[in-house]
């Protein structure tokens, strides 16, 4: 019969080694990509997410691999099951924004840039995102918005935008 103290070391080592695993996984899938394999990478995170599926980084690398390797659907799944269980992270709502822009979903993507910018005010990529977008719908006020907000935030933006065109946008030229 085991005291109840060597029984206590037995059970925290039982609970240790799955995070030792999902550790060992997640490192692995970190190196793997380094290397250039993501789909290695996904393989190991989702050895990772078996044993922990509420792991976070695991849940944010492998939807951004999943974006990378052009499967925006996968790559929501993985964003969304993330923010169901940690819902404060920008980066996971700008990823999934972006997963949702890539498949046509373009509301879902301006509401996740909005979630970005509620949590993150100075998200540059968002705003630029979300401006692009309402310009899609034709929300001339809030695009303007946008664009106006990441001008203020750094002038060389403004130089950027004109190069990309902006001004065609603001009908500035004919």
């Amino acid at each position: 019969m085991t005291s109840s103290k060597s029984g206590d070391l037995s059970d925290r080592r039982k609970a240790r080694v799955p995070w030792e695993y999902v550790e060992a996984y997640t490192f692995r899938a970190v190196d793997l990509c380094r290397s250039g394999d993501n789909l290695g990478a996904i393989s190991a995170l989702g050895k990772a997410l078996a044993l922990d599926p509420g792991n976070e980084s695991a849940l944010l690398l492998r939807g951004a691999l999943w974006l990378l390797r052009s499967h925006p659907g996968k790559a929501i799944q993985d964003f969304s099951k993330s923010l169901a269980l940690h819902g404060s992270n920008p980066a996971a709502y700008f990823k999934r924004g972006e997963a949702h822009q890539r498949l046509g979903h373009f509301r879902a993507a301006i509401a996740d840039y909005s979630r970005v910018l509620s949590l993150k005010a100075d998200h540059r990529e968002a705003l630029i995102h979300r401006a692009v977008l309402y310009s899609y719908f034709n929300q001339v006020d809030r695009a303007l918005s946008d664009f106006n907000r990441l001008m203020n935030a750094d002038p060389r933006i403004a130089r950027a935008l004109a190069n990309w065109g902006v001004k065609r946008f603001l009908k500035t030229e004919p």
